[in-house]
């Protein structure tokens, strides 16, 4: 089984071959081809965070750790239940007890998945920075491109409700769709470099004093 990095590499590596094409079969596109490539653009950086970020939790999970053991953060993204169920065991006899959440603290968690279906479908700016901060990650190096990410989004679903963008020209397009593809590329490429030293620099542990 490939390892977690290799996986990690090939999920971008495929993004990053279907923007190259992307790019690419833009020049001298007509505007319905570039209408479509702009939803296309959008697929990818929805697809990628998606594929990214379930991997992590997907390797996450096969960890098979004690709830105590990962980072609350985390906790409160994938599974804020767990959160609400331990402030509900919180009464006043627990006060005088030294570890009172030791028992329930060694319970085996699984963390929920990305649900493909149903999550995260408008991967707008604020999607992505809470996939960031779930995962603890630094989200200061694409924080630049979150109106570029915004206007993604917003020119998909206006080409998913009325099609061919009105009233711009093929040239001004495929300008964009090229410019689309560059700011994916750069948020793809930055999550995955965040993500690839993320067990080894153990961001999903608790922290411990």
């Amino acid at each position: 089984m490939p390892s977690f990095e290799e996986r990690i590499e090939s999920l971008l590596d495929e993004r990053t071959r279907t923007l190259g094409t992307i790019k690419t079969r833009s020049i001298g596109a007509d505007s319905l081809t570039l209408t479509a490539f702009s939803v296309l653009v959008y697929a990818q950086l929805e697809g990628g965070m998606k594929d990214l970020a379930g991997c992590v939790l997907k390797d996450l999970n096969l960890r098979h750790l004690p709830v105590g053991h990962i980072k609350p953060e985390l906790l409160q993204w994938r599974n804020p239940d767990e959160i609400n169920r331990f402030k509900s065991m919180v009464d006043f006899d627990m006060i005088a007890m030294p570890s009172p959440f030791a028992l329930a603290l060694e319970r085996r968690l699984r963390v929920k998945g990305i649900n493909r279906r149903n999550e995260l479908n408008q991967m707008d700016w604020g999607a992505i920075r809470r996939i960031y901060r779930g995962l603890g990650l630094n989200y200061t190096e694409i924080d630049k491109l979150r109106t570029k990410i915004d206007e993604i989004v917003e020119d998909r679903n206006e080409a998913a409700h009325h099609g061919i963008l009105p009233s711009t020209a093929a040239t001004y397009m495929e300008q964009q769709v090229r410019e689309k593809v560059g700011v994916v590329e750069n948020v793809l490429t930055d999550f995955c470099l965040q993500v690839l030293p993320f067990f080894a620099n153990r961001l999903h542990m608790r922290e411990t004093p």
